[in-house]
């Protein structure tokens, strides 16, 4: 039996090789997301992680690793699940407001209406003398129908929210852990140099450490601290807006000022002078001082991108990748960019020094 040429057996390998790459995307597709902030996590936390690993004379990893992940969860989990519980709860309130003002003492921008306690009797007085009688059976069988009707997809996002937390801890857990083995199996597999292997590892840490901290870290602060301050001042909703801020801190030239300008003018209007005088004060120093003192030293070392590239790829990210895309978007901005300066750092200058004799 003849042996097949060499080019047939590639062939062969190729293309059984490219049918299973293309089937294991399909079986990890789901968790994407969760891996991708996993690896991001532990690059950004890896200095933490070294640190606790010190503590414990670099001879437990594995108990680093988990006492990095627990600490980093704390850290981030506890302010997001808050920030969650409060804008979901604010929306319902401000649906609420929008979709049937006269059940609510307040307007739709959540200015307080005062309505006495007469004219509200009154209006029960006029609702009963018009025959109109509360009937609790039929708002009961509406809610059990809608909960029997929802109970399946509430219970079904529940399970798969569980489940991508816990690959995003375990995975976070095993980046820490086995990163620089990872990244050995990366050069060793490269068809680069060793020497360009090692540089797109060290350089791709620093621009998600420079683009996640330097950029989005800084917003999140921003849009927290304007929250805050929309809180303290009397500004309805201050978690959406809080919220609102956060984009707006990643919009070049003016950010958070967006937000907070039409806050003080909107205490101004409604007559409270101090309130939009302190607004404005914490506007500009609290808010902006995050900015023009943190932003420089997160990103004196890394990779300075242009704001406008990181606002279109945290937008374009969240469409295509839902909210994760927050991270995932810049992050492959990023990349992509970071690739293509070792392109030409590899392959044009070299080409140019071979062309010139050098």
């Amino acid at each position: 039996m003849t042996t097949p040429s060499r080019g047939i057996q590639l062939s062969f390998f190729f293309l059984v090789f490219a049918a299973l790459a293309v089937l294991a995307f399909f079986i990890f597709e789901p968790y994407v997301n969760a891996l991708v902030l996993a690896a991001t996590f532990a690059v950004i936390s890896f200095p933490l992680y070294k640190k606790v690993l010190w503590l414990f004379r670099g001879k437990l990893p594995s108990v680093a690793s988990a006492v990095t992940v627990v600490m980093v969860s704390l850290i981030v989990l506890t302010p997001l699940t808050y920030l969650g519980v409060q804008v979901f709860t604010e929306a319902n309130l401000l649906y609420e407001r929008l979709s049937d003002p006269e059940r609510s003492e307040e307007n739709p921008l959540g200015a307080d209406v005062r309505v006495s306690t007469n004219k509200y009797l009154q209006g029960i007085q006029e609702k009963i003398a018009g025959g109109l009688a509360v009937n609790f059976e039929s708002y009961v069988q509406r809610g059990l129908t809608f909960l029997f009707e929802n109970v399946g997809e509430f219970f079904k996002s529940i399970a798969a929210f569980g489940l991508a937390l816990f690959i995003w801890v375990l995975a976070f857990y095993y980046f820490l852990r086995d990163g620089k083995r990872l990244s050995e199996l990366f050069v060793h597999f490269s068809p680069l140099s060793d020497k360009y292997d090692k540089e797109i590892v060290d350089r791709i840490g620093i621009a998600i450490r420079s683009t996640i901290g330097g950029s989005l870290i800084v917003a999140l602060l921003q849009g927290i601290l304007a929250g805050v301050g929309f809180a303290i001042f009397g500004i309805p909703t201050p978690a959406i807006w809080g919220l609102v801020a956060v984009l707006a801190a990643l919009i070049p030239t003016v950010g958070t000022a967006i937000v907070t300008l039409p806050a003080v003018g909107y205490l101004l209007v409604i007559g409270h002078t101090s309130e939009a005088l302190g607004m404005l004060i914490w506007g500009v120093v609290i808010v902006g001082l995050v900015d023009n003192i943190l932003r420089p030293k997160l990103i004196e070392r890394g990779i300075r991108i242009h704001p406008l590239i990181i606002l279109l790829s945290v937008l374009g990210g969240i469409a295509l990748f839902g909210p994760v895309g927050f991270i995932t978007g810049p992050i492959i901005v990023t990349l992509l960019g970071e690739l293509l300066k070792i392109y030409r750092e590899m392959i044009v200058e070299g080409r140019n020094k071979q062309l010139s004799g050098g």
